[in-house]
């Protein structure tokens, strides 16, 4: 069993001339299979989330991220949630579980960040023996807000 993850970017601007930007390091995750009675949970390769919010006052600002359903092979599924990520640095990152229900906090703050900041996200599968075997897939989304 293998999944793989595409990520995308969203950047929600304010229209008084916020200027918003978050790239990611790689556009898609991939979790190697591996046997569940000795890795009991997959690490993904490491993610760098590159950030910057300017002209944001003495606002808040968010990145989240939200799951487009669970991992799916056909008619197989692993549930999202037993996808879950470490971030650093903390804070302003903070670690979490995959939903696709509700957008999740990756990392969040207030006013400015005039120079690019980098964090670093490590997503996590609980590898379980009732995963069918398969090529999983589903997306992510990453998105800034400064509302």
């Amino acid at each position: 069993m293998s999944a793989a993850v595409c990520a995308g970017v969203a950047m929600a601007e304010l229209a008084h001339a916020q200027t918003l930007d978050l790239t990611l390091s790689t556009p898609s995750v991939t979790f190697a299979s591996a046997d569940p009675d000795t890795t009991p949970s997959i690490a993904a390769a490491a993610v760098t989330v590159t950030y910057r919010v300017r002209d944001n006052a003495g606002g808040g600002w968010r990145i989240t991220v939200l799951a487009g359903g669970d991992l799916t092979a056909g008619a197989a599924t692993i549930p999202i949630n037993l996808v879950t990520w470490t971030a650093t640095p903390a804070p302003p990152f903070q670690n979490g579980t995959m939903s696709q229900t509700m957008a999740q906090t990756l990392a969040s703050g207030s006013g400015n960040v005039q120079a690019f900041r980098n964090g670093t996200v490590v997503f996590r599968l609980e590898n379980r023996w009732t995963h069918n075997t398969g090529i999983y897939t589903t997306s992510i989304g990453f998105t800034l807000v400064a509302p």
